[in-house]
């Protein structure tokens, strides 16, 4: 996995490549990075997964720790360009309910900004 940070307004945008999914121990967790922007008072996350091939069990689980950590402190996490392979994921483990996916940054980035 590999992730790059931008920043647009107050939004931390996290623009995600390759894989989530368990690997060394040494690699920082998607958690871990928004816990990170969290600590710094960051509120509103956009996660990008134009680049995201593949997720496994234990990056579903990630995305919902991340999701609980920004949520308990009355921040937002949406998530823009999903692959369809990986929304049939969200799909069947129900994560379609719980996160607002966008097809267009601009549309997502524009949500925070709407509530």
């Amino acid at each position: 996995m590999d992730i790059k940070t931008r920043e647009k307004d107050d939004i931390i945008i996290f623009d995600i490549g390759g894989e989530i999914k368990r690997s060394d121990i040494t690699d920082v967790t998607l958690h871990e990075l928004v816990k990170e922007q969290l600590d710094r008072g960051r509120r509103k996350i956009l996660l990008n997964f134009e680049g995201v091939e593949f997720i496994d069990s234990f990056g579903v689980g990630e995305m919902v720790a991340s999701y609980i950590s920004i949520n308990n402190l009355g921040g937002k996490l949406k998530i823009v360009k999903i692959s369809k392979k990986l929304y049939l994921i969200f799909q069947v483990t129900m994560l379609i309910k719980v996160f607002e996916i966008y097809d267009d940054e601009e549309a997502a980035l524009q949500s925070f900004l709407n509530g």
